[in-house]
């Protein structure tokens, strides 16, 4: 039931985005119950927070390529695909554009606090190997990382290739050994 739901939701936002999304059309896309879909997701909100966290869940930031490098990569790759999807860029639009109320602020909120905890083993295992000092700011290097991929998925709307992701990786990967600033040498 909840794989219905959360696959009638993303058919949903891909055809009429997150402004037209109705909780009782999911229920009758993903054929169950509009009780049933208000009980577990009372909220639109509630029902695309879930979705995109359980996205966030099914990307596998637990894979050790053996280097930061090769981690960042992967992590980008899958943030790429996933930024790419239309139902993504229905609900980032809407993020984007500012106008959200308190329950989707807190929603967002949600989002990006898993999605850096999840991240932060990739620089944990980092550390472990030496290649970034102990205590590195894990959220200012997934920022670092991610950002030009999210620039230009959302805002250019080009895909970046392979050779773009590494290079965003490893640039990433560079500053985040660097020392911060005159104190720091």
């Amino acid at each position: 039931m909840v794989a219905a739901v959360r696959r009638a939701t993303e058919e949903l936002l891909e055809e009429v985005g997150y402004e037209g999304l109705v909780l009782t059309e999911v229920a009758a896309r993903a054929e169950v119950n509009k009780t049933t879909v208000y009980r577990r997701w009372p909220t639109k909100v509630d029902l695309v927070t879930d979705l995109f966290l359980s996205r966030t869940a099914e990307q596998d930031t637990g894979r050790d390529t053996g280097s930061l490098v090769g981690d960042l990569s992967a992590l980008l790759e899958d943030i790429a695909d996933n930024v790419n999807s239309p139902a993504a860029r229905a609900v980032l639009s809407v993020a984007i554009g500012g106008v959200l109320d308190d329950e989707a602020r807190a929603a967002r909120a949600a989002f990006w606090a898993e999605r850096f905890h999840r991240g932060a083993a990739i620089v944990d295992r980092a550390i472990a190997r030496g290649e970034l000092p102990p205590g590195a700011d894990a959220r200012l290097l997934l920022e670092d990382a991610c950002s030009p991929v999210y620039f230009r998925v959302l805002l250019t709307g080009e895909m970046p290739t392979r050779a773009d992701i590494e290079l965003f990786a490893r640039r990433a990967a560079e500053r985040a050994g660097e020392p911060s600033g005159p104190g720091d040498q």
